[in-house]
């Protein structure tokens, strides 16, 4: 890239960053509950719930990572996809999403704990925890998105980029709560449009849309890399699992369904959301599998190849399109982590007043995005850090959902259910510990592939089992339902 072209693209970035600095001294003060703080006193609109939604969902991950994905693994990297972007993105985007917009929660443990298991704190506490692990992890996985491109078009240190970065999105989101967030994410959704239109009509060009040619060129780089099995069965059946049931117990498409004004809203806004979503992913995977014709770049494969094999045009817009795509998604995530702080985990019964659980949201926004940026600083790669997430996320609150939901008499307007609430938190609990233990031991790890099927099994298992023997009070009250 010329000077000229760094300067243009210098410039993009500098008012990004200052407009939502911005945005931060405009919004500051303006939340003044955690309902206001949280999700937005439920009133966002169609339009915005739509930019905020798409922008929050294609952030690093679904640009930078998913092409890092497709270069590393080929095209066993749809596996995930699959589960995550195809399967996922219809159960949450046309059935679950509209359902949950009905309700006015802060987060899924928040809906777990009070509608499936009568409001019972423990539940919320352990739920929060487990939800609390993706909003943690994925900011830092964006924040090294934004520093990878910063550091690749202006030379600038990975370190610098990183808490330059991260410090101006906490600020904001720290500041006005998620209508900052919704803010700051109408712009970086237009911008992220753009720029995947541009990069996949160029990049579609690179092998003239044949997809035999694709095929030929990238056997003859690595076989394997054209081998949709070759990973053992386990292997991508956790693959499987984990992007489906990351995608379904992700906390920020619960946090965007239950902000919207009505069911309406939330049908026409994630219909739109998840249908261009699941386009992205594929053919951002499928352009990390391309760029193998030219380079072995890894994590970094769609960076490299704008700079090197696309238009200056793309290279331009490049750093700002991607530190919008971070942002969006990074300031939601720490919102709905400031949410499992606060309101699952420290205040479950919602004893504190507004103006005291608003100080402790924002207070809990910062401390995250600390973490956030800690994390940017020392990840390995930017999928590790958000499969890692999903994993004691959507392993432990997916079974722990779909068992109190069946249990759940959801015809009486008073909580009646089969399952005990005591059973409930062993076998969330046991299954925190299994995913843990299966995704961190590398032993264990070897088994399964990952801890998403042991913690899927644990927990239903510890659910069901301690059902048998926990006769609670709950439990005898509702015994003949």
């Amino acid at each position: 890239m010329t000077q000229s072209y760094k300067l243009i693209a210098a410039i993009l970035v500098i008012a990004d960053l200052i407009f939502c600095f911005g945005i931060g001294l405009k919004t500051r003060g303006k939340s003044d509950s955690a309902e206001e703080y949280f999700i937005g006193g439920k009133k966002t609109g169609t339009v915005l719930l739509f930019l905020t939604a798409w922008a929050s969902f294609s952030g690093a991950g679904n640009f930078i990572g998913q092409a890092g994905r497709g270069a590393m693994q080929g095209i066993s990297a749809y596996w995930l996809w699959l589960g995550e972007g195809f399967l996922g993105g219809i159960l949450m985007g046309y059935l679950l999403a509209p359902y949950l917009s009905g309700f006015k929660y802060f987060s899924m443990p928040h809906f777990i704990a009070d509608y499936l298991f009568g409001g019972d704190p423990q539940i919320r506490r352990v739920g929060g925890v487990a939800a609390l692990m993706p909003n943690v992890v994925w900011p830092g996985a964006q924040i090294m998105g934004v520093a990878y491109v910063l550091e690749l078009v202006f030379g600038i240190d990975y370190r610098i980029a990183v808490i330059v970065c991260g410090i101006i999105f906490v600020f904001y989101t720290v500041s006005g709560g998620l209508k900052a967030v919704i803010y700051a994410d109408a712009l970086h959704g237009t911008i992220q449009m753009f720029f995947a239109i541009f990069v996949i009509v160029f990049g579609l060009r690179l092998f003239h849309s044949d997809f035999g040619y694709l095929r030929e060129q990238i056997i003859q780089v690595d076989p394997d890399k054209w081998n949709l099995f070759v990973d053992k069965p386990i292997v991508i059946i956790s693959s499987f699992l984990t992007g489906l049931v990351g995608a379904v117990s992700n906390p920020i498409f619960w946090n965007r369904a239950f902000a919207a004004k009505d069911v309406n809203t939330a049908k026409k806004a994630y219909g739109l959301t998840f249908f261009l979503n699941i386009i992205l992913v594929f053919l951002m995977i499928l352009l990390g599998i391309v760029s193998l014709m030219f380079s072995n770049q890894g994590d970094q494969a769609l960076v490299w190849l704008i700079q090197n094999k696309m238009p200056p045009l793309c290279s331009i817009i490049l750093a700002e399109s991607v530190l919008a795509a971070c942002m969006s998604c990074a300031d939601t995530h720490l919102n709905c982590a400031a949410a499992n702080v606060v309101s699952d985990i420290l205040d479950p019964e919602n004893r504190l007043e507004a103006s005291v659980s608003v100080r402790y949201a924002k207070i809990a926004t910062l401390l995250a995005g600390i973490v956030a940026i800690l994390s940017g600083l020392f990840g390995s790669f930017i999928y590790a850090l958000g499969t890692y997430g999903y994993t004691i996320c959507g392993g432990v609150l997916i079974p722990a959902f779909v068992i109190g939901f069946l249990a759940r008499d959801r015809k009486s307007e008073e909580y009646r259910s089969r399952m005990s609430v005591t059973a409930a938190k062993i076998g969330m609990s046991a299954g925190i510990l299994a995913a843990m233990a299966f995704e961190l031991v590398p032993a264990l790890k070897g088994i399964f592939g990952g801890g998403v099927i042991p913690a899927i099994a644990v927990t239903s298992i510890g659910m069901l089992v301690s059902n048998c023997f926990c006769k609670d009070q709950t439990w005898k009250q509702n015994q003949d339902f």
